[in-house]
């Protein structure tokens, strides 16, 4: 199946981008003399009217023939329909037919992925940040959000796009919780997002998230009275005191006063022979918390959350060479509490060249361990991602395994109107990346291994292929944005080199001579040339001698 992927890849990007040249001739009423599926001997030939239609022998693309484009000798009453006879005006109109057309099989595809849509996250908050700026307002956790300095919100994107731009301004919050609504005004904080490939981006945050923390409890204590109510490590609450419980704010303030707490909580017993699977029991716990400091009325349950201990170290990694050991709870980063494992990840990510120093908890027998302080660093590694480029990442090597609850999500209203303007908004920022990229890697920014050839487009056809058609049609999607580009690049042989010649016989107001066009198209022949032998080079490096 991978060479019927590739076929496929390849054949409706090349089709596309010649049916929009074949579909201007004919709207212009130029002459086009044959449109092929294919190249080589013809195995089926009909001709209609005046052009042939065919499919060759090589199922690779295809082409468009059309009057006057290749010194065709026009007979006489077709000399008025030659490409080489139009108007200026006409001719860029049958050019760019083609780039456009592999730019706008994006908007197609991203709107019948859109159009499958049927609900989106609503704008309600799932869970809120321990002292940030949402918990400082006094936002709390199921809260919906109506309305933003006046302007109705009703999905989670409209919100989060919103705060994202707003860092350091005051936002008017129309909130509704249960059938009472009130406003809250806050100030989003400049926060600088990272990712492990070293990209980041400057945007406002809150301190809400969309998805909530589970209520997951972890127990490092065993003697805590959490532990000596039989709770441990991976439980989820589902109530507390008769009282539906669906996120970890609710469980945080649990243990505060010292009173009897009734917990009903899921745990999971695994299935012998099948490690994925485990079945979840329910059972009941009675907790009582101690007091610690009667003069402060500070009380101590041993409930911790589970999102913080350790799952697994990779072998190595700084972590490991660290201390850290699968079942450690992580408390502090440079003295400072984490609540959160997004953010220790990332106030790590915020300096990947300085030492941090890291605070753990371990339970060893009955005495619980504290390894205070103790340096870490990070380091960049380079991985082959699953198509197999090399990709550089920046590495801690511990991570936990606690997943993000399921956010409210509401009907899509329009879910016409929303498909379009969708897809037009994806394929604008698939246009931006894919220049973007074009311009680092023609300035030297981006490095020249970045380039593929027919190996790599082998490879993500196939792997794209086998994890289904969704994600086949969205990988069809980038890369006719990436040849609709290239096409417009100046460069004689490609479209855009057509342009270059027009605006070059514009400005002397005479058309170049037969040996001037050959001089230019084979300039861009030996720099077509050398782009294939660098992207050969790459494959090879890539997918042969790695």
């Amino acid at each position: 199946m991978s060479f019927v992927y590739f076929l496929l890849l390849v054949g409706v990007l090349v089709i596309i981008h010649e049916l929009g040249h074949f579909v201007a001739a004919k709207l212009l009423d130029v002459k086009v003399l044959r449109f092929s599926i294919g190249y080589g001997r013809p195995l089926v030939r009909v001709k209609a009217r005046e052009t042939e239609y065919q499919v060759g022998i090589f199922p690779l693309g295809g082409y468009v023939r059309i009057l006057g484009v290749e010194d065709d000798d026009p007979e006489p009453g077709d000399r008025g329909r030659s490409f080489a006879t139009r108007p200026l005006w006409q001719r860029l109109t049958i050019i760019f037919a083609g780039p456009v057309a592999n730019l706008l099989l994006p908007v197609a595809i991203y709107f019948v992925f859109f159009a499958g849509h049927t609900e989106l996250p609503a704008a309600v908050v799932g869970d809120v940040y321990e002292d940030s700026p949402a918990a400082r307002a006094g936002i709390e956790a199921g809260d919906t959000v109506l309305a933003v300095d006046g302007k109705g919100v009703r999905y989670w994107e409209e919100l989060e796009r919103t705060i994202r731009r707003r860092a350091g301004k005051e936002l008017h919050l129309r909130l509704q919780r249960g059938k009472k609504q009130f406003e809250k005004y806050v100030v989003p904080l400049e926060e600088v997002v990272r990712k492990r490939d070293g990209s980041a981006e400057t945007q406002g945050r809150i301190g809400i998230t969309r998805a909530p923390f589970l209520p997951m409890v972890g127990v490092i204590d065993a003697g805590s009275p959490a532990g000596r109510a039989g709770l441990v490590t991976g439980d989820l609450i589902i109530s507390v005191d008769g009282k539906s419980v669906d996120n970890w704010s609710d469980i945080a303030r649990l243990g505060r006063v010292a009173r009897q707490s009734d917990i009903v909580y899921f745990r999971g017993q695994p299935i012998p022979g099948v490690p994925q699977v485990r079945l979840l029991d329910a059972d009941i716990a009675h907790m009582m918390p101690v007091t610690r400091d009667t003069l402060k009325q500070t009380t101590y349950s041993g409930i911790e959350n589970a999102e913080m201990f350790v799952a697994h170290v990779d072998p190595g990694t700084p972590a490991d060479l660290a201390g850290l050991r699968a079942g450690d709870l992580i408390v502090a980063l440079d003295g400072q509490p984490l609540k959160h494992w997004s953010m220790l990840d990332q106030r790590l990510l915020a300096g990947p060249e300085r030492t941090w120093k890291l605070t753990w908890r371990r339970a060893e027998g009955t005495t619980i361990r504290e390894f205070k302080d103790v340096p870490v660093t990070q380091v960049w590694r380079k991985e082959l991602d699953q198509y197999g480029h090399t990709i550089e990442r920046l590495v801690f090597g511990a991570r936990n395994d606690v997943e993000r609850g399921q956010g409210k999500m509401i009907p899509i209203e329009g879910r016409l109107g929303y498909a379009v303007s969708k897809a037009v908004e994806r394929t604008g920022e698939t246009i931006a990346l894919m220049a973007g990229g074009f311009v680092q890697i023609l300035g030297g920014d981006s490095p020249s291994e970045s380039l593929g050839g027919p190996l790599t487009m082998y490879r993500v056809a196939s792997v794209s292929g086998e994890q289904g058609w969704d994600s086949f049609l969205l990988l069809l999607a980038l890369i006719s944005v990436n040849l609709g580009l290239i096409n417009l690049l100046p460069v004689p042989v490609l479209d855009g080199g057509h342009v270059l010649v027009f605006a070059i016989e514009a400005v002397r107001r005479k058309p170049l001579s037969a040996q001037a066009r050959e001089r230019v198209q084979l300039g861009g022949l030996v720099f077509i040339g050398l782009i294939t032998i660098l992207a050969l080079r790459n494959d090879l490096a890539r997918y042969v001698f790695s």
